[in-house]
């Protein structure tokens, strides 16, 4: 009878979750996380990303909310801007849920207690 565990250069892994990684996971689905996650952080940053929307909603917030004096126009009502804001963050968790899966496949290597 094999052993239930294997140990590896990364620790002493579950057998029957490593024959099954084996037969099964795709390796490149790591690397595809981070290009996404470059492609995200990158769009985050360029003019009127991510980053440029935020400070956008928190001039226009300080203003309306704390009665700050206006600083700039804006073409978008407050809610707009949010709402543009939740609807990139929404598709950044939704992308982010997306790569729980196959990380549960690795995390599922470790030896049960």
């Amino acid at each position: 009878m094999s052993e239930p565990t294997v140990s590896t250069p990364y620790g002493v892994l579950d057998r029957a979750a490593l024959l099954k990684a084996q037969q099964s996971f795709d390796t490149r689905v790591l690397l595809q996380m981070v290009e996404a996650l470059d492609r995200f952080i990158a769009g985050a940053r360029e003019q009127d990303g991510l980053r440029d929307q935020l400070l956008e909603l928190h001039r226009v917030s300080h203003s309306v909310i704390n009665g700050a004096g206006l600083s700039g126009s804006s073409d978008a009502t407050l809610p707009e801007l949010a709402t543009d804001i939740l609807m990139e963050l929404n598709e950044m968790v939704t992308m982010l849920r997306g790569w729980c899966t196959p990380l549960e496949e690795l995390q599922a290597l470790s030896v049960p207690e």
